[in-house]
């Protein structure tokens, strides 16, 4: 049977996530004590860049498993599939028809023309972006670490924040370096720059070339709804949570600063999330469930979703049919597409977390409903930010799961990370309809 592109997209993750578990178990990978399923987890997280951990990072994998990792996420980061086109690129091979949908899919481009071009400039700008970040970084760690252990710690920290993993070869994350302000530009730039999307990127650069006159309504939505979720995500931290008020002015700004932007979606914490208060922790799952924009390393149901869900509703409270925003009208298409993507993340959302209700009613009873809630939104998400194991340390919540709650929250991952509607598409056969049913009134 003929795989959809949907279908393969998905399969890809799933067989990429297995072969990285299969590399992470090798003895040279760990330092001992890793099972197959601890390092399929991992792999996981990593293909999916998630950063929900079941093993310490610092201390389980060697330097060549961190290495390994570090690929793992430089791939799931940019896609598989444009990693692939960039290799077609580079033989002269154009790739089929259907190779081209399947990149198109990844990168989250509207149609095929350009798309293998568009993917080979996505992954060397993104290597160029990673190199650039090295060198603040290594200014940091290499003075804590020395010169080669901080250059290692500097390299992983910039592909992880760049494609949004929040993996860390820190036990505690960044929590040491919440008031660092050089650490804490350069990883929120990272994360900010890897989330907005790659057809932003491109936009971007063209308008600073002078080659594009003038941004479009995609990039406009961007940029307008990643801004009011940062600003308002900042107040909200700086005004109402107490874990962002030790450490004076400087600290406090850093890390309300941070907590807004990490959720989307990053996974790096300078707080302990543990400590944080329920407000704080319903707020950062509001900001998991956006996400970041089309087309990027983030997760979520993406910036550009949300914002055209609020301004259909904001439109037909006024009494209008279409959907305005700029000076524009939004084509129903869009609209319609944004509703599935919208509905689809709340119903595969509360089904997962009914199911895992069912198998970790124990964990749920230690670790308290909340706490468990936010683990299934962050790997949704493919954040990673976690309230933290009740028994064991350094690592996330779902540790302490059954091996089929951990198979629950894998798949969650790679639904997460492919994306609600390619999910739904590898599922279901389209059929066009040659007929249509008499209309009929029901009360709503």
């Amino acid at each position: 049977m003929r795989l959809s592109p949907a279908a393969a997209l998905f399969l890809g993750y799933f067989l990429l996530s297995l072969v990285g578990g299969v590399i992470l178990y090798l003895p040279p990978m760990h330092t001992g004590g890793v099972s197959f399923g601890d390092a399929l987890f991992t792999a996981t997280s990593a293909v999916c860049v998630t950063g929900l951990i079941v093993v310490d990072t610092a201390t389980a994998w060697t330097p060549l498993g961190k290495l390994v990792l570090a690929t793992l996420i430089q791939i799931g980061g940019l896609g598989y599939m444009t990693l692939g086109a960039v290799l077609f690129a580079a033989v002269g091979a154009k790739g089929s028809l259907r190779a081209r949908r399947m990149v198109a899919m990844s990168l989250g481009a509207p149609g095929l023309g350009g798309v293998l071009g568009l993917a080979r400039k996505v992954v060397v700008a993104a290597i160029v972006v990673e190199i650039l970040a090295v060198f603040p970084l290594w200014l940091v760690f290499g003075r804590d670490f020395g010169v080669l252990v901080g250059l290692g710690h500097a390299v992983f920290h910039s592909i992880s924040a760049l494609n949004n993993a929040g993996f860390s070869t820190f036990s505690t994350s960044l929590t040491a370096y919440a008031s660092e302000p050089l650490v804490n530009v350069v990883i929120l730039l990272l994360i900010v720059v890897g989330g907005i999307g790659f057809k932003v990127w491109r936009d971007v650069w063209a308008y600073a070339r002078g080659s594009l006159r003038r941004f479009d309504l995609h990039d406009r939505l961007v940029f307008t709804a990643t801004v009011l979720l940062i600003v308002g995500g900042f107040l909200a931290f700086l005004l109402f949570e107490p874990a962002v008020r030790e450490g004076g002015v400087s600290a406090m700004f850093w890390k309300s600063l941070f907590a807004a932007i990490t959720p989307r979606t990053a996974g790096f914490n300078t707080v302990d999330y543990s400590q944080m208060s329920p407000f704080g922790r319903v707020l950062t799952m509001g900001l998991m469930f956006v996400g970041g924009s089309p087309g990027g390393t983030a997760g979520g149901i993406k910036t550009v979703t949300a914002a055209v869900v609020f301004l259909w509703l904001l439109n037909t409270l006024k009494g209008r049919e279409n959907v305005f925003v700029f000076k524009r009208t939004l084509p129903r298409s869009v609209v319609v597409k944004a509703f599935q993507t919208f509905i689809l993340a709340i119903a595969v959302f509360w089904i997962w977390l009914l199911l895992l209700s069912l198998l970790e009613g124990r964990v749920i009873e230690r670790a308290g409903f909340l706490n468990f809630t936010f683990e299934v939104m962050s790997a949704f998400g493919t954040v990673g930010l976690s309230a933290g194991s009740v028994s064991k340390a350094n690592v996330s919540l779902v540790a302490d799961f059954s091996f089929a709650g951990r198979i629950l929250v894998m798949l969650a991952m790679i639904i997460g990370r492919a994306g609600y509607i390619v999910f739904a598409a590898s599922l279901i056969r389209t059929v066009r309809s040659p007929f249509k049913y008499a209309e009929e009134e029901v009360l709503v």
